[in-house]
């Protein structure tokens, strides 16, 4: 049975991600800006844990990390809610994201008991700053454990069985309509991870070999698309065969090329762009397909 609503092709998953604030008033800073500019207004905030190495940054940045991936791997549904995950990537994405959360509530149980001397370890390490800070500007231990964490919480697509009373034909109309924009900005931000590689590395063949005229480009210029490629695959949710053939395309003709010879013969280099260009381009008028 072929599958053809988006319903069916995909659910909703929002991560929930609750950071502590982790700013102070700078009031010595403060007052000088406020004179500079003769504002009163202007607040002059500073950021604590500045200190790469500090136990509490390492919380911080899986937090941060966990949401990144959380983008990577789902798709945009509407603005700050939740995302689209294809059914496919539910089992790969819960278990990255369950891993996060876990290594979270680990980390915070590891660092809470000694919270107070990383504090103290980020005042002297600010000690050289010729801005002031205490303890009593930083959140409690227990305050900071009561404001960190990661939530997810799955919810099935909206379909218009679902509602269970009558609609108007004008509703159910409106309704079809936005899911199909919902679709169609779902597939454009997949191939947009294949797409804006692609169109960066094409920029660079078209330029001649050598720094000094702007075609240099690193190894990571095709590891982004070979990335984007991978991902996009897993995201890809339309049943079209001529996107599916454009992908498998891309993907066997970018992985011909020795990132090497595209810097150094200007033969393969005009080869390439020509090639990978021409994909940009079939890859481009799948952005608003219908």
């Amino acid at each position: 049975m072929q599958v053809t609503t988006l319903s069916e092709k995909a659910m909703l998953v929002k991560l929930t991600t609750r950071r502590v604030k982790l700013t102070h008033r700078m009031t010595s800073v403060e007052s000088i800006v406020q004179a500079q500019f003769d504002d009163s207004s202007i607040a002059v905030l500073g950021r604590m844990f500045r200190d790469k190495s500090n136990p509490i940054n390492a919380i911080i940045n899986t937090i941060n990390e966990a949401y990144r991936e959380h983008r990577k791997f789902t798709l945009p549904y509407v603005d700050k809610g939740p995302r689209i995950l294809p059914n496919n990537m539910y089992f790969e994405y819960s278990q990255l994201m369950h891993g996060h959360i876990n290594h979270l509530d680990a980390m915070v149980n590891r660092y809470m008991p000694n919270y107070d001397s990383y504090v103290m370890q980020d005042i002297a390490f600010r000690s050289t700053s010729k801005t002031s800070v205490c303890a009593s500007d930083y959140p409690t231990a227990q305050e900071f454990q009561d404001r960190v964490g990661l939530e997810l919480r799955f919810s099935p697509m909206p379909d218009k069985k679902h509602f269970l009373f009558d609609l108007s034909d004008a509703d159910v109309a409106n309704f079809s309509n936005a899911m199909i924009e919902v679709e169609s900005a779902a597939r454009a931000d997949a191939i947009k991870r294949m797409l804006e590689p692609l169109t960066h590395l094409v920029d660079k063949l078209q330029k001649p070999a050598g720094k000094q005229n702007g075609g240099t480009f690193r190894d990571s210029a095709i590891e982004n698309i070979i990335e984007g490629i991978d991902i996009a695959k897993k995201l890809v949710m339309d049943d079209n065969p001529e996107l599916m053939d454009t992908i498998k395309k891309l993907e066997t003709t970018i992985s011909s090329y020795n990132p090497d010879w595209l810097r150094e013969s200007p033969i393969v280099r005009e080869q390439a762009k020509t090639q990978l260009d021409e994909i940009a381009k079939q890859m481009g008028a799948f952005m608003g397909a219908a």
